[in-house]
């Protein structure tokens, strides 16, 4: 997939993210946590457009505002591995 489907795409999921983390009661924490991964993959795909020799000027400045360090929380991590994601070991099988 090309580097600017994959920037959409990011999008689109984030905004469905958005719109439906009320509904299905969603946690801040969780939903941090999750943006966390966007925001780096994000960046990394802006940090490769910056890089392609095709690039004008402006298009690498786009790109410098592309990237991002998201925000870093030691204790949000730790609190969605131990209560959402350890409590889901070993319960799913895979089929054969």
């Amino acid at each position: 997939m090309c580097l600017s489907a994959e920037l959409f795409t990011l999008v689109v999921y984030g905004q469905l993210l958005l719109e439906n983390a009320r509904i299905y009661e969603v946690g801040d924490d969780l939903m941090d946590q999750i943006f966390d991964v966007i925001v780096r993959d994000f960046s990394g795909f802006g940090l490769d457009l910056y890089g392609k020799r095709s690039r004008t000027e402006a298009q690498m400045e786009h790109c410098l505002e592309m990237i991002r360090k998201p925000v870093q929380d030691a204790d949000r991590y730790a609190r969605v591995w131990s209560e959402q994601l350890l409590p889901l070991a070993g319960r799913y099988e895979m089929n054969d």
